[in-house]
């Protein structure tokens, strides 16, 4: 962990603030299957069935503005649309706590790894995100590919909602997701609760409330149902109560990174508070990135972490990190090193 304390005056320096173009898409074939943590430190025997309930239904107002558009480079050809009927709320076993590490990337990608798709996190409107005020905050994240892309079940789990949104609330306002999936998987997280992946404004639904599911296992198409411009998939993590709106945890900490790939996790904390995020430049002599903190504060942090800006998808190596203001003035400067399959802490103090 850095933790580094930097007055007003103590800067002067100077730094051109750099324009982050959109990292290319990895062309890396993996070659290896990395192994994971969370392991379950002994095996518990099952207890008693419980039935979930979910909490009250959330009555907040903000709306948030729909999602950016996105215009795909091809278009797949429809299949037929099958019918389906959710049925009512599932009973589900309690899930032992698992012994973690501060790692928990346990997810795979819910879009398949071919060069005509995108299975990375796009970085515009990231989790936690406002685009500077402009939208409401983001409580997941999407994957831009087009109509009738195959959505993958991201882990082993259960189905507890197939359908539309119509009729049961999902978001802060019903006919928000659209047709969604929400699966349940037989994980804790670091802090309690039992882990949901949702799965939103699908085309299709291929799969019925209460059947078992396999990671990679098609559980419906991209669309654009919902509130949603363009087709895409707005993917979510949530712990403990999966129909709670504000349950929501970061995908990029729960997602496996790619091979010879890290995550640049931490908080930055200041003296002047924002609620629209605050802009991280992340950058080497090839490449440069950027991310946001976290904007609102309906935005949850990892137990595991007490984050609020992360940055995923970084091809292992050495990266300088910036916090400059629009006159260029820099308020922290700081070198990490982004490891392979594992996450980096960086601690940001800014007095001003």
């Amino acid at each position: 962990m850095v933790r580094i304390y930097l007055s007003l005056g103590a800067l002067v320096l100077l730094c051109v603030a750099c324009s982050a173009p959109s990292m290319p898409v990895p062309t890396l074939e993996p070659t290896l299957e990395l192994v994971y943590t969370p392991i379950a430190t002994a095996e518990l025997p099952p207890t008693a069935t419980s039935t979930f309930t979910p909490t009250a239904t959330l009555t907040f107002t903000p709306l948030p503005s729909a999602t950016p558009t996105h215009t795909p480079s091809a278009t797949l050809p429809p299949t037929a649309t099958p019918t389906f009927t959710p049925t009512a709320t599932l009973t589900f076993t309690p899930v032992p706590t698992i012994a973690m590490y501060v790692d928990h990337y346990v997810l795979h990608r819910p879009i398949e790894r071919r060069d005509d798709l995108i299975d990375y996190i796009d970085r515009s409107y990231p989790y936690g995100g406002t685009q500077f005020g402009q939208r409401e905050v983001h409580l997941g994240v999407e994957f831009f590919n087009p109509r009738f892309t195959p959505v993958l079940a991201a882990l082993d789990g259960e189905v507890y909602y197939a359908g539309d949104d119509a009729a049961r609330l999902f978001g802060p306002r019903l006919d928000y997701y659209g047709n969604l999936v929400v699966l349940a998987h037989d994980v804790t997280a670091p802090e309690g609760g039992r882990l949901f992946t949702l799965y939103a404004h699908l085309q299709q639904v291929l799969v019925a409330a209460g059947e078992r599911v396999k990671t990679g296992q098609t559980i419906g198409t991209i669309g654009d149902t919902g509130i949603a411009e363009g087709p895409h998939l707005h993917f979510e993590v949530r712990v403990g109560d999966p129909e709670s709106y504000l349950t929501t945890r970061n995908p990029d900490l729960w997602l496996k990174p790619y091979p010879k790939f890290g995550t640049l996790v931490g908080r930055l904390t200041q003296t002047r508070s924002s609620s629209e995020g605050v802009i991280i430049y992340v950058r080497t002599p090839e490449r440069n990135r950027e991310t946001y903190t976290y904007g609102g504060d309906r935005v949850n942090s990892s137990g595991a972490w007490g984050e609020n800006f992360t940055l995923g998808d970084l091809p292992v190596g050495t990266y300088e990190v910036l916090v400059s203001d629009r006159n260029g003035r820099t308020y922290f400067r700081e070198t990490i090193t982004i490891e392979n399959g594992k996450s980096t802490w960086l601690e940001i103090v800014i007095d001003r």
